[in-house]
């Protein structure tokens, strides 16, 4: 502990001497501008635009070889800043709330598909679009503490319920359909995500009272991951899932063996 306070930065010293330590009362003031003095926070925070977004974009992540944060998105700015230990009533958190709870709305409106829009209307794609944004935006809400709002309560168990439905039905128990030389996904298929996943990580609450459900999912991404890649059918088109989780890629020991010298 001592070791991260002489070295670390300001949002890990920030975040050990609260989380880990458990500092309270004068002590936990006197060190709250600690994460509001690191630089590459300010720097994500002054790009933010008027309306709560970053780049007009959602779930877009800076280059590879990108040195700040050029072209990020809202999603991974927010979760960015809120680890970085800035509170939920700082404004750039503030003003991307807004955005974040319109994201979480059941409609399919073309306009908030953003960096996934196409110019041709195409209503499959806006579908997958809207969902995809709609799990995202309730993971990020959850994250920042707002387990017990409504809006955020009722998105959740819509989420919830699409999915186990989903793995209790026969699709759920063969979701590959083939098409060519190809097996994908249906377009009805709808496994659990990283952001449902991450959503319920930060509801213990909800969790709880929707124990049954949760279960099913753990039966689901324990089983062993398939073969094949998580490539979805919409319209004519197949589209790479890379954010389903489709099992465990580590299922037995000796998978978890063979692993570690890549680790």
């Amino acid at each position: 502990m001592s070791w991260l306070i002489e070295h670390a930065s300001a949002p890990i010293k920030y975040r050990a001497m609260t989380e880990i330590a458990g500092t309270e009362g004068l002590v936990a003031r006197d060190i709250d501008w600690l994460p509001y003095s690191y630089r590459p926070a300010i720097k994500l925070a002054v790009t933010q635009s008027r309306d709560g977004m970053w780049n007009q974009s959602v779930l877009s992540l800076p280059g590879r070889h990108a040195a700040d944060f050029t072209n990020i998105g809202t999603i991974p700015a927010v979760r960015r800043i809120a680890e970085y230990g800035w509170g939920i009533e700082s404004p750039p958190l503030v003003l991307a709330r807004r955005i974040l709870f319109r994201l979480l709305a059941e409609d399919n409106d073309p306009a908030f598909t953003f960096e996934l829009g196409t110019k041709a209307r195409d209503d499959d794609i806006v579908r997958r679009t809207r969902g995809l944004f709609r799990e995202a935006a309730a993971a990020t809400l959850a994250q920042l503490g707002y387990e017990n709002d409504p809006r955020l309560r009722g998105a959740a168990r819509r989420i919830l319920e699409r999915t186990v439905t989903y793995l209790n039905s026969p699709l759920g128990e063969k979701p590959w359909m083939r098409v060519g030389n190809t097996h994908v996904l249906a377009p009805e298929s709808a496994p659990p995500s990283i952001f449902t996943l991450t959503m319920l990580a930060h509801m213990p609450i909800f969790r709880h009272e929707h124990f049954s459900g949760v279960e099913r999912i753990y039966d689901w991404i324990t089983q062993p991951l398939p073969r094949q890649e998580a490539v979805q059918l919409f319209g004519k088109k197949m589209v790479p899932q890379p954010h389903l989780v489709m099992g465990d890629v580590l299922p037995h020991r000796n998978a978890v063996d063979a692993d570690i010298p890549f680790a």
